[in-house]
């Protein structure tokens, strides 16, 4: 990933951006080759709406330039993406997820319900997500 930590610098000052707003601290951006297609903060908070989380709102911006298919995009998040986000991103077909940080046990990578990777899944749904997970030394 030549440009990863040139993505992730950017969505960690997304992230600053958005817990300076009292959100929880998540940037996201969605790239296609060496464009960056839509980026996004956390801002579940602000909107008063679980459901804005910043995968959520970066695949909203990009899905009004790009339409459904995303498959050729990678999506950059400081944080793995939950379950209602890989649930999104498997939907768009989004071919890669990189990350800085794991979520834990709701994590779609790593977490108990590994739904970015899962071979276990409705038919239609496209195959299992590429997940890159930055080291710190990175």
């Amino acid at each position: 990933m030549q440009d990863a930590e040139k993505y992730m610098a950017l969505c960690v000052e997304l992230a600053d951006r958005a817990a300076s707003k009292g959100n929880s601290a998540v940037g996201s951006l969605l790239v296609i080759g060496d464009e960056i297609i839509a980026d996004a903060e956390e801002a579940a908070a602000t909107h008063e709406d679980v459901s804005c989380h910043a995968e959520m709102e970066v695949i909203r911006k990009a899905r009004k330039i790009l339409g459904k298919d995303m498959s050729k995009a990678t999506l950059f998040s400081t944080k793995e993406p939950c379950v209602m986000c890989s649930y999104a991103i498997r939907f768009h077909q989004i071919g890669k997820v990189v990350y800085k940080e794991r979520s834990g046990e709701l994590g779609g990578a790593h977490g108990t319900y590994d739904l970015l990777v899962s071979q276990n899944v409705p038919k239609g749904w496209g195959p299992p997500v590429e997940c890159i997970e930055l080291a710190e030394d990175q």
